[in-house]
């Protein structure tokens, strides 16, 4: 009992008992205490009546979708403890009318951004991922409410959401997803969480492509290089004391100078192939250029004793870069004879087909290994290192071939069978691919 409620009490039971005129003092006390007590109990009951009504009322505010003011009876503070529920109340209703105006913006933001994106609730479950996102990350279209994990596949990206969550802080992070380098960034956007997610594979092979390319470029270059300076400065000492070996230290001289400037070419080459853009498009007699082209290797031919022949229409028109198309076919017919063995032969066939012209170079060379096949495409890369030195290759050829092909709207596929021979077939558009 609080000591004022007591104290009221027993001011009304001594009033009491001196009006009635109560004879004895203890019977009135006893008096006096009882009544205080009772007043007590009753003014808990009441009390705990309002706290009951307060929860109530509370409660049921909660519950309904569209809150009203609530009024408490008693004195001041009740009536001040009306109006802070009742200002908590708007506060809360003014958050939530906020939050659902929002939501729809949110996963149309999602919807509408270009890079893969997915946006989970507060309690880590998916509303929304846009179809970049679903095709990255193999996400069903009807598939809604999933967890982080089952929705990205990733523990680490998982983790990362978690973490963004609880730091309230923006987390970027690096992953493998499958065969795929993956730069995710998780943020909380009011009570949910939006993961952007980008996919680096193609940029980190690129990476690798260049620095790798740098790497054997560097080396190739440095070949000849040293090969000259070598040459050069036996030159002048024979010169002077063996002018007739000068002849021959010329004569290689020559032959690495040719080959530095070979490759430099090709260097060029691949680098104006690697170029986007329109093409200067001009009409190409693919029959003709085959046809030259093999009477300039006609002599390469007879001397490594083998036969070259050409079936070809009277025409064969296609739509591209002359330059281009000749690198084509000069790169498969030399390669072709280069390695060819003695006795054997090269067949160069053309024929339209389905809008295309179709090239064939077919050999009876050594052939290349299965495993090399899908490589042999790759700048530098050498199925036979030590015989492709030796005549000379710069390990470019393939690859200038194959984005030439591409540039065009082609395409170049090889069948070989080692020690049987090789045959390169290249489809190119007549018209030009819209």
């Amino acid at each position: 009992m609080k000591p004022s409620a007591l104290i009221v009490a027993l001011a009304i039971g001594l009033a009491g008992y001196a009006a009635a005129g109560i004879p004895n003092p203890a019977t009135a006390v006893a008096l006096v205490v009882l009544l205080a007590i009772a007043g007590a109990a009753i003014l808990h009951q009441v009390e705990a009546r309002r706290i009951r009504r307060l929860a109530d009322t509370i409660n049921r505010q909660l519950g309904n979708n569209e809150p009203g003011s609530v009024e408490f009876r008693g004195g001041p503070a009740w009536r001040q403890l009306a109006v802070a529920v009742n200002s908590l109340t708007a506060a809360y209703r003014r958050r939530g009318a906020k939050l659902e105006r929002e939501r729809p913006w949110r996963r149309e933001l999602v919807d509408s951004l270009v890079q893969p994106a997915l946006l989970f609730s507060a309690d880590s479950r998916m509303l929304s991922a846009n179809d970049a996102a679903r095709a990255l990350l193999g996400i069903p279209i009807d598939a809604e409410g999933l967890t982080v994990v089952q929705a990205v596949g990733s523990a680490a990206l998982a983790d990362g959401v978690r973490e963004a969550r609880s730091s309230a802080r923006p987390v970027t992070l690096d992953v493998e997803h499958g065969d795929r380098d993956l730069r995710a960034v998780a943020s909380r956007v009011g009570d949910e969480m939006l993961l952007i997610i980008a996919d680096r594979t193609r940029e980190l092979r690129v990476e690798e492509v260049r620095r790798n390319f740098v790497v054997n470029a560097s080396h190739e270059l440095k070949t000849p290089v040293t090969s000259i300076q070598t040459l050069a400065e036996a030159l002048q000492v024979t010169l002077a004391n063996d002018p007739e070996r000068a002849g021959t230290l010329a004569n290689r001289l020559s032959s690495e100078a040719e080959r530095l400037a070979r490759l430099v070419r090709d260097l060029l080459d691949l680098r104006r192939l690697e170029e986007r853009g329109p093409l200067e498009r001009a009409p190409v007699d693919l029959a003709e250029l085959a046809r030259r082209t093999v009477a300039d290797q006609i002599s390469r031919a007879e001397t490594r004793e083998v036969e070259l022949t050409v079936d070809a229409p009277e025409r064969a028109m296609v739509a591209g870069v002359p330059g281009d198309l000749e690198v084509i076919v000069k790169n498969l017919v030399g390669n072709a004879v280069q390695y060819n063995r003695p006795g054997g032969s090269v067949d160069v066939t053309i024929e339209p087909r389905d809008g295309q012209q179709v090239i064939r170079v077919r050999d009876t060379g050594i052939g290349i290994p299965q495993q090399d096949l899908v490589r042999i495409f790759e700048r530098f890369y050498r199925v036979d290192t030590a015989r492709s030195r030796a005549t000379g290759g710069t390990g470019l050829g393939l690859s200038i071939v194959r984005h030439a092909v591409e540039r065009h709207g082609g395409s170049i596929n090889v069948e070989s069978l080692l020690g049987e021979g090789t045959t390169f077939t290249v489809s190119l558009p007549i018209e030009p691919p819209h």
